[in-house]
């Protein structure tokens, strides 16, 4: 045997949130392939036996404990192959800054039944190495429940770079790192920085990661670990999990996507999506062999596509339901719900319902009819007209002691009773008769200015297409339709429209008051950018011309000077958003069911607000 090559089984695992039990029994299996496949190490994800986001969690003892009880069984399954594994560590002695016992987000390494010391200094040692950075940003809270490298080496009065120290394994050195430790850039301790001077040809570096998918974050990470494996001149492998976790309310997919870098900062190998997976990487010096070929990947809205329907499906599964009602309206919004919940559930498990008034034209009726005929769904037509109309009238006889106020139910009123009626009333109550969930059909853009109904269409289990603008809605339509046209042209083609009133009637050109492709970027401007955007921002930006204005947006110029023939017209436009954006459309998101989530920043506890 030659002892210069090392075998590393990367186990690309489904981490089950808050189920140690669960997840060591995930890794047995993953181990035990290892051993038959003669590995010398098997390397697993960060918190791979507790799960990662589990909010005030930590803070149930009882919990911890049986996450320290499954990290000691690791070590009976390590006599015959190393095991390299994300958990919780607690100081059995000592408090953290919070009054509990002191945690720590860190990496165990199991050998020949026992815990190899990976912190050795000035007579300390421990059988963990914690993870050096921790997150607290968007959907991260890390410092809430655990202490870091960064403080112990404070309280040890000494640099981290003299306490983080790669491992001797099999005659390399290998430098493990936790996640956030690779995202480093805005850090003044950076690991990858400490570790490379420490290790040299023929040597490995590993992060281990529970790194939540977000479109679009495959390309930032082949360049930031491949540079960390380019600086260092060795092979770099990166280990992320895979499942679904939520901090109640936003929910996650882990998408996977572990692969090995090469010293020349090269993607030599990558897991697929979405999958469980266990590979044989043979590392001779900085030689590297994967005998199997990389998984072909999905890119753009066809990745987001296949994160929803692997979300929706997970998280069903979760909260036990396995059918769901779904109001069809014959617009975009329902018709890619209805795609989406089928393909995760089956589309015997997905009832459609159409729920008409004198607002709703032949060609919405029409097209959800086709929908629900194309994908094979149950339907069924409820009209609301009457139930409506019986509600309106028993409160026009009603009177308030003391006031005098009439109760007429009109305008604005007779809208918003009508998206009350379907999703509160007849969609709740039809799922109760079926025993199933039902669902928010709600978009980005729409949760952006509060152009929902506060318990009506802002009700619902999950909200699929929470997390997407309108035009990705369209856009995810379009690539539904090209493997099978699912989608009815008619939904794709009549303008977006609420239908609630004659003023919003589709076959006459007639519906939303968002122009979706400029508003999206606008509101993306204020609510995505790392840089926090707000009113003030934009309309500086127009100062600059239409022509900057735009460009910075990615909004088409001739679409913007069409929409709005002066600068005082956007101008106004942009206010009177902006005040619905943090007025009314605040309240009503914070009451929003949780958003699955697949962008840059999501409504929810990703962007977090007050009602000021």
């Amino acid at each position: 045997m030659d002892v210069s090559v090392l075998k590393v089984y990367v186990c690309q695992m489904e981490v089950v949130p808050g189920d140690p039990e669960t997840n060591l029994s995930t890794m047995k299996k993953f181990i035990e392939e290892g051993v038959r496949a003669g590995a010398d190490l098997a390397v697993f994800p960060e918190m791979c036996i507790p799960g990662y986001l589990l909010a005030d969690k930590w803070e149930e003892s009882s919990f911890v404990t049986r996450c320290v009880r499954a990290n000691d069984l690791v070590l009976k399954l390590s006599q015959n192959i190393d095991v390299l594994f994300g958990s919780v560590a607690r100081e059995e002695d000592e408090n953290g800054e919070n009054g509990r016992a002191l945690l720590y987000n860190a990496a165990f390494y199991a050998s020949k039944g026992s815990f190899r010391t990976l912190l050795n200094y000035n007579g300390v040692q421990k059988k963990f190495l914690p993870k050096t950075l921790l997150p607290c940003y968007r959907e991260f809270d890390e410092p809430r429940y655990f202490s870091d490298l960064r403080k112990l080496a404070q309280s040890l009065n000494v640099p981290v770079s003299e306490i983080l120290k790669p491992l001797d394994v099999k005659g390399k050195k290998i430098g493990i790192t936790i996640c956030e430790d690779g995202w480093d850039s805005l850090y003044k301790i950076k690991p990858f920085e400490i570790l490379s001077p420490k290790i040299g040809a023929g040597d490995l570096l590993i992060n281990i990661s529970c790194s939540p998918f977000t479109q679009g974050k495959e390309n930032a990470r082949n360049r930031v670990f491949g540079a960390h494996a380019a600086k260092a001149g060795v092979p770099l492998i990166y280990v992320n999990a895979t499942g679904s976790q939520n901090n109640g309310k936003n929910i996650y997919a882990f998408e996977g996507d572990s692969c090995v870098y090469g010293p020349k900062a090269e993607r030599v190998f990558s897991f697929p999506l979405f999958k469980e997976q266990g590979t044989i990487v043979e590392l001779d010096g900085n030689a590297i062999e994967v005998r199997e070929e990389s998984a072909p990947r999905k890119s753009g809205i066809a990745e987001v596509h296949e994160a929803l329907v692997y979300l929706i499906k997970k998280n069903l599964a979760r909260f036990g339901i396995k059918k769901v009602v779904i109001g069809a309206s014959g617009g975009i919004d329902s018709a890619v719900s209805a795609v989406l919940y089928s393909e995760a559930l089956g589309c015997e498990n997905v009832f459609l319902v159409n729920m008409p008034t004198k607002f709703n034209s032949n060609t919405t009726k029409n097209a959800a009819k086709d929908l629900a005929d194309n994908l094979n769904c149950p339907y069924m037509v409820a009209p609301i007209e009457d139930s409506i109309n019986a509600l309106c009238s028993s409160l026009e006889k009603c009177s308030f002691v003391r006031n005098d106020s009439p109760m007429r139910v009109e305008g604005i009123h007779y809208e918003n009773v009508q998206a009350r009626m379907r999703s509160a009333a007849f969609l709740a109550t039809i799922a109760s008769v079926l025993g199933a969930g039902f669902t928010c059909n709600g978009n980005k853009s729409e949760i952006s200015v509060g152009y929902c109904t506060l318990y009506g269409d802002t009700s619902g289990v999950i909200c699929a297409l929470g997390d997407l603008w309108k035009t990705q809605v369209y856009e995810l339509a379009n690539e539904i339709n090209l493997h099978k046209k699912l989608i009815p042209q008619a939904s794709l083609d009549i303008p977006a429209s609420a239908e609630l009133s004659f003023a919003q009637n589709v076959d006459e050109g007639k519906g939303d008051p968002i122009i979706y492709p400029y508003h999206d970027k606008l509101f993306a401007f204020w609510m995505e950018r790392w840089q926090r955007n707000a009113l003030e921002d934009s309309l500086s930006l127009l100062e600059k011309g239409n022509d900057a204005f735009c460009s910075e947006l990615g909004v088409d110029p001739d679409l913007f000077a069409k929409s709005f023939h002066t600068k005082e017209d956007a101008i106004a436009d942009m206010r009177k958003w902006w005040n619905r954006y943090n007025g009314i459309a605040l309240a009503k998101r914070i009451q929003m069911p949780p958003i699955l989530s697949v962008s840059r920043r999501t409504f929810g506890f990703d962007f977090r607000e007050s009602q000021l």
